[in-house]
């Protein structure tokens, strides 16, 4: 009769089934059957019977393991498990990881992908058989992808171009790997005119602050000067009778200053007589005055101009200067300045050697997206894909691409 593909199910999904699909109860069937299980076992195995593997601390089993989870997410919902996974895929999966286990402890076999120059016979042998089973599984599937083309259009075609994805993947891994170690790709140039562009915007910042303080400082050197010429005009305004005082009678007001040393401040004294007459004095020039530091003679001779009105009343108005600018102070504000490093230009260097290094996980991880069809071939081959990539997480761990 022949294999007929199911029909894809628009109804429970919001995209072809063929293209992705996720069960609840599938998934944890999926991660107890391929992760949860196998791995705490894999360790008990390999310690009893001393299969190579990573010493690993429980730091970096947590970590596997979360990351087991979250490429399990992964490859089960876009490699279509939900669909496919039933026993015949958990029975090969149970077969292949012990068995690539065992087939890792021959004697030949224990290389690695990087020094396939220096490989035995035996190694090169196991390869070429182990790619000749993958290519005849694929050369399968791209068959049932034609065969679902009948009712699912197009779909080998989108099959075909999803192989091109692992190549991808690696083509920028060997580019990542060539800029580190030779900076094949000139990205040194890039980084050092974004470095460029980073330097020219700090430094023109730093001018506008620079810009901006100036004018601030020029703004309250505006405001100290306006301040010293009406001190000095209400000064002039006084007159030259400063120290005088009118005639007890009068009921003029009159002030006068007497002349000034530089950062100094009068201190104003008002006599207020009890006839209403007000009388400005005008007393030697000090920084602080009070009535105790009077001279007492102004009480002792009424008759001389700084004596007071009879029945007057003495009242002392201390005022205190403003904290003057020292000189200091204003040379340091005229000088201030805005220290800019020159440009220092990126200078590639390898400071870390990378390494290309393929690791079979990786591989066997990328053809478990691939095994997507309810056929027991396909069963078959998603159970032996998903065996050898968790025998290499389960063993080693995610091992990088590009190693440093």
């Amino acid at each position: 009769m022949g294999w007929a593909p199911m029909e894809p199910d628009y109804a429970t999904c919001g995209m072809t089934t063929w293209v992705g699909s996720f069960d609840p109860l599938m998934f944890i069937y999926f991660m107890l059957a391929t992760v949860l299980i196998p791995y705490p076992t894999y360790i008990v195995v390999s310690t009893i019977f001393n299969w190579e593997h990573r010493k690993k601390r429980p730091a970096r089993h947590y970590q596997d393991l979360m990351q087991a989870a979250s490429y399990g997410v992964i490859v089960f919902i876009f490699g279509n498990y939900a669909q496919t996974l039933n026993w015949i895929t958990i029975l090969a999966f149970w077969i292949t990881w012990p068995s690539y286990s065992l087939i890792a402890e021959l004697d030949f076999a224990k290389t690695s992908l990087p020094s396939w120059k220096t490989w035995p016979f035996g190694m090169y042998a196991l390869f070429a058989g182990a790619t000749a089973l993958v290519l005849i599984f694929a050369a399968y599937h791209i068959y049932l992808g034609y065969l679902l083309t009948k009712t699912v259009p197009g779909f080998v075609g989108y099959y075909l171009l999803g192989l091109l994805i692992p190549f991808i993947l690696t083509f920028l891994g060997y580019a990542a790997y060539k800029q580190q170690n030779l900076d094949a790709l000139g990205l040194s140039k890039v980084y050092n005119w974004i470095l460029s562009l980073q330097y020219k915007q700090s430094v023109a910042s730093a001018r506008r602050k620079a810009n901006k303080q100036k004018k601030l400082e020029a703004a309250k050197a505006k405001q100290i000067d306006a301040a010293a010429a009406s001190a000095s005009a209400s000064g002039a305004s006084h007159g030259p009778d400063a120290g005088t005082v009118p005639s007890s009678g009068s009921q003029e007001h009159s002030s006068s200053t007497a002349f000034l040393p530089p950062n100094s401040v009068a201190t104003s004294v008002h006599v207020v007589s009890r006839s209403g007459s007000h009388e400005h004095l005008v007393m030697n020039p000090t920084t602080t005055t009070t009535s105790s530091t009077l001279d007492p003679n102004v009480f002792a001779r009424p008759s001389t101009p700084h004596s007071l009105p009879p029945n007057a009343t003495l009242v002392v108005i201390d005022t205190q200067p403003a904290s003057p600018v020292t000189e200091l102070q204003v040379v340091q504000e005229e000088n201030t300045e805005v220290t800019i490093q020159p440009y220092q230009p990126y200078v590639w260097s390898v400071d870390v050697q990378a390494h290309f290094h393929p690791h079979h996980w990786q591989l066997f991880y990328m053809l478990a997206f691939f095994t997507r069809f309810d056929h027991w071939v396909s069963r078959v081959g998603g159970g032996i894909v998903l065996g050898c990539y968790m025998q290499g997480i389960m063993a080693y761990g995610y091992d990088y691409l590009i190693e440093e």
